[in-house]
């Protein structure tokens, strides 16, 4: 399932010449604070052969639960911020400055969060802050830039609502969501306006949301507690200070329905199942996980076996879960099926996922448990990944420290977890919303027929 989610280089690195202290123990997550009095999440690597430091920002942002505000400001906005230089230095002598210092960076933008990460070597602090510092806190927004990008993300976007899947979601997201702007977020209907965006609207989105206070900050890697708190202060100073950001209850559908959006140019025909998991503040999502990657597991798992090894209907089916805000998780499984076995292939993935939540196989579980375990301290072994997932247990209130051990988390799920959790907390087989998407709607008898995204509100 796609989020309209941006995901952007930004040309931002920094880099410090400490390393860890010996009075922080090493990959042990602790609350800290800057000179300044800024509070920070930090966790020291003091380890031969580290020699990076990632800091994450996260500000929280209400600019999508507001109807009267253009959805794709955002995304045209962080693009333009990371495309403008400096008033010193021009965009191609800061892109140059960064490659030779081996400096990278991103920003993102997601319904409930802007979200920034440096990552850099650990010898070039003073050069790379002096640049960093007034990009972030008076963005040089070129206006030739900025019709550029926003020529580049319509196109982007046309392009990738030519694809089933694609509009499918978007409609399954409609149907949830409503009107709400949220929704407007995620899959917004008008274009145009990208058009409408000028240049205010740019700077109110820096002003409002790239600000000093309320924001959640994380550093890992080769660097002491001191020299951390000093780039925290030093890249976050000359930033404004913004107010509160309180975001309304998104109301949301999860009535169970079958809808089939009908696309007479459509070259294939997708099968699409959603439902509701606990929000992102429920703590439970590893065990979710496991659960989902037992059930559609490729070699064992019931779901692969009975949609292509058994009804043969598609050359694969996936599952798994995604959010549409921190308060709206979603299931999902989909697949590109046969038209002629969609409503066969319909009923298959109603009765095996059934039959799975009430009385799981789970003889796997060792073995992919094991290899989640394994592949998840793996991946935080490495100073940015740490970073990232300090960054989202914050987000979503879970305990920050577990986010070293996350392998070892996972290797204490038991069947029990895993057996209680699917009866407990995922939607019964008849509580899914099944979507289909194709050339011809009378491949799923029963159906709502849509031929717009717009026209989902008849089904609701």
């Amino acid at each position: 399932m796609i989020h309209m989610i941006a995901r952007i280089l930004v040309i931002i690195g920094v880099a410090f010449t400490l390393t860890a202290c010996k009075e922080d123990e090493n990959r042990q997550v602790i609350s800290a604070q800057t000179p300044e009095g800024r509070a920070f999440y930090f966790m020291p690597i003091d380890e031969e052969g580290v020699t990076d430091v990632t800091i994450a920002v996260s500000w929280p942002t209400d600019w999508a639960y507001d109807m009267g505000r253009n959805p794709f400001v955002p995304m045209i906005a962080a693009h333009t911020l990371s495309s403008g230089g400096t008033d010193k230095l021009e965009p191609q002598d800061v892109m140059e400055l960064f490659n030779d210092k081996n400096s990278q960076a991103l920003l993102y933008t997601t319904v409930d969060h802007v979200v920034g990460e440096v990552s850099f070597p650990n010898n070039h602090r003073k050069q790379i802050i002096d640049v960093v510092r007034p990009m972030l806190a008076t963005p040089n927004f070129d206006p030739k830039w900025m019709e550029r990008i926003k020529q580049g993300v319509r196109s982007n976007m046309e392009q990738a609502r030519t694809q089933t899947d694609v509009r499918m979601w978007d409609a399954a997201r409609t149907y949830v969501l409503g009107d709400h702007p949220v929704n407007n977020t995620l899959s917004p209907a008008n274009l145009d306006l990208i058009e409408n965006i000028n240049m205010q609207d740019l700077q109110e989105w820096h002003r409002t949301v790239l600000v000093q206070n309320d924001v959640t900050v994380v550093v890992t890697g080769a660097i002491s507690r001191k020299d951390a708190g000093r780039a925290v202060d030093e890249l976050l100073g000359d930033l404004p200070m913004g107010g509160s950001v309180t975001r309304p209850d998104v109301p949301t559908m999860f009535d169970h329905n079958m809808i089939y959006f009908q696309m007479p140019d459509a070259e294939k025909t997708i099968l699409g199942f959603i439902g509701a998991l606990p929000d992102v503040f429920d703590g439970n999502e590893l065990t979710d996980l496991l659960a989902l990657q037992i059930f559609a597991d490729t070699t064992n798992g019931p779901l692969h076996q009975a949609i292509r090894n058994e009804l043969r209907a598609t050359y694969g089916f996936q599952a798994g879960y995604t959010d549409y805000n921190v308060n709206t998780r979603i299931l999902f499984m989909f697949g590109e099926v046969e038209a002629e076995k969609l409503d066969q292939a319909r009923a298959t993935v109603t009765k095996v996922y059934a039959e799975f939540r009430a009385d799981p196989d789970l003889s796997d579980l060792s073995e992919l448990r094991t290899n989640l375990a394994h592949g998840t301290a793996k991946n935080v072994s490495y100073v940015d990944v740490a970073a990232r997932t300090i960054m989202g247990l914050a987000n979503a209130n879970q305990d920050v420290t577990l986010a070293p051990t996350l392998g070892d988390k996972i290797e204490r799920i038991t069947a029990q977890d895993v057996a209680e959790r699917l009866k407990i907390s995922f939607p019964a087989a008849d509580e899914l919303i099944v979507f289909a998407a194709g050339p011809d709607h009378t491949a799923l008898p029963g159906a709502c027929v849509i031929t717009s995204v717009q026209d989902i509100e008849k089904c609701r």
